[in-house]
């Protein structure tokens, strides 16, 4: 009888510890798209994320210098996150090649989160979302105050320094800066 109840602990013991080791390899699978975005699901994602200074990466898996720029933003998301910096990545990729842009994340395991831009739809209410000059160059990034407004627009492949620059501004500035209009390089 003890025997039995022995092997019975030893059972649920060896049970809970799979299932926890199952629920760590679950936390640390890599990152994965986190849905799609059209103009509407821009402008809500942001919304949720006021209070917060936003950097909005535009990407995609065949964009050399956008591959470049992710190391920098992992880097960046770390450094600053604690300080009040989210960085969200929007892949424009097109929706046949959702499984190279899984695989481009489960490579690099960006430590924010990245969209893919939906299929369909208006494009140019997508454009003038994101910026009305815009004209589709990858990378291609803006900088959102905590307050939402549009505060940079970054066209092309930045350093880490050029990023950290302009995020270090915008978290350091008094909040009436913080709210002035869209300026380009």
């Amino acid at each position: 009888m003890i025997r039995l109840r022995k092997r019975k602990w030893r059972a649920a013991a060896a049970a809970l510890f799979l299932f926890f080791f199952a629920l760590a390899g679950l936390a640390a699978a890599a990152p994965r798209v986190s849905g799609e975005l059209d103009a509407r699901g821009l402008r809500t994602l942001l919304a949720e994320r006021k209070g917060r200074v936003v950097l909005v990466n535009f990407w995609a898996t065949w964009c050399v210098p956008c591959r470049e720029e992710i190391p920098d933003l992992v880097r960046l998301q770390r450094e600053f996150g604690p300080r009040g910096l989210t960085i969200v990545g929007i892949s424009t990729d097109f929706s046949g090649q959702t499984a190279a842009v899984e695989k481009f994340l489960a490579e690099t395991k960006p430590n924010f989160q990245n969209y893919r831009k939906k299929a369909g739809g208006d494009d140019g209410a997508f454009i003038e979302a994101v910026d009305a000059t815009w004209g589709g160059e990858l990378p291609f990034s803006v900088l959102y105050a905590a307050d939402g407004r549009k505060i940079r627009v970054l066209s092309g492949k930045h350093s880490y320094g050029q990023y950290r620059e302009e995020i270090l501004k915008v978290l350091a500035s008094p909040p009436a800066e913080r709210t002035s209009p869209a300026r380009r390089p």
